[in-house]
């Protein structure tokens, strides 16, 4: 029955988010529920695939996806301020950035595959591969998926072994970038978020920067308020206050951690939190008992991924992170990102199957 732990967690993953969202925002459930299944049938047949074939097809994979979000740049239509979304028969809708980690990951591991030497070309090749994808996504704009996704991605940069010119370039270049975004990239509201979170607002701020901190302060404040009002057991099902009374903002999406402690309470918090640390875990000692390289860094780059992006949605909800816009994989309302990380998640256990034929102690 090991070989079904990480199918055991996804079911789980399952049962809680269809749960809460048919408590908060029954009229998604629908939706939702046909997402799963679908992200069901498609980890089955990635699984099923060997790995060496999921990086062959790779390049073709890596290719559609930044004429995906080339598209999405000219003819893409905007919802909520962003371009992100591909209008798909039936109301529903695919945001494919959302495959940009685990296609790109994929492309740079079958690109450097024979390579032996982590030279100085191979790294502006390796950031040039993982900079367009980026770029792309962050001129729809999504500034939440690039943060995660250059987090993931900066794996591959740390588990190759560069020379400390090259740790160095590395270090400067994002300072540069960073830098960069601020001044010349981000939108008020977006440095707002970071200001009042830093607490580093002047008097010379205007009344419509003044008003936009008044929003961003008032949605940490009910998320706050929503996870602790749940206690030690919650409300229960269906009873949660903010959530239900419209109190707490994007209750299905960025904030439904808080949605799910309000009503859950701490014992449903801290199930949750078990979850997302077995996930982990099945990852990162996979990751440690693999032999083979490129497996070896998917494993690691989804570990990150998965860790950054739990991390900063669950920070946000409890107001020790600035608001951001990343959702809580596995749990928020959101086709795309359910079917990608299933996507994700069958290579990883593709992996596992493989390995399972060769190794002495198995975790899976």
């Amino acid at each position: 029955m090991r070989k079904y732990f990480l199918l055991g967690v996804l079911f789980l993953f399952t049962v809680l988010s269809l749960t809460t969202l048919r408590s908060i925002v029954p009229e998604l459930l629908y939706k939702q529920a046909i997402s799963f299944g679908l992200a069901f049938l498609v980890f089955f047949v990635t699984y099923k695939l060997p790995f060496a074939f999921h990086l062959k097809i790779s390049k073709w994979l890596y290719l559609l996806l930044n004429l995906s979000l080339l598209f999405l740049l000219i003819y893409g239509s905007i919802t909520r301020g962003i371009s992100a979304w591909i209008v798909l028969p039936f109301g529903f809708k695919f945001q494919p950035s959302q495959l940009a980690i685990p296609i790109t990951t994929l492309y740079l591991l079958n690109s450097f595959a024979s390579e032996r030497k982590f030279d100085w070309f191979l790294l502006f090749k390796t950031l040039l591969i993982i900079a367009l994808p980026a770029i792309l996504i962050l001129l729809e704009p999504d500034f939440g998926t690039v943060l995660v996704f250059v987090s993931a991605l900066s794996v591959f940069l740390i588990f190759n072994r560069l020379n400390f010119k090259q740790v160095l370039f590395l270090i400067s270049g994002a300072f540069l970038i960073l830098m960069s975004l601020w001044f010349l990239v981000f939108k008020d509201y977006q440095k707002n978020r970071i200001l009042s979170f830093l607490n580093l607002n002047e008097p010379t701020i205007s009344q419509e920067f003044t008003n936009q901190e008044s929003s961003s302060a008032y949605n940490a404040r009910q998320a706050l308020i929503a996870v602790g009002s749940g206690r030690f057991w919650g409300r229960g099902i269906g009873q949660g206050v903010q959530s239900h009374l419209r109190f707490l903002p994007e209750r299905q999406t960025d904030f439904i951690f808080a949605s799910f402690a309000e009503e859950w309470g701490f014992v449903g918090a801290a199930f949750l939190l078990a979850l997302y640390f077995s996930l982990l875990f099945f990852l990162l000692y996979l990751a440690y008992q693999v032999n083979n390289f490129p497996e070896k860094i998917y494993l690691l780059v989804l570990f990150v991924m998965f860790l950054v992006q739990t991390f900063i949605n669950i920070g946000m909800n409890l107001a020790i992170l600035p608001i951001t816009g990343i959702t809580l994989p596995l749990l928020s309302y959101g086709g795309s990102s359910v079917i990608s990380l299933f996507f994700a998640l069958g290579i990883a256990q593709s992996i596992a199957t493989d390995f399972k034929k060769k190794a002495i102690y198995n975790f899976y």
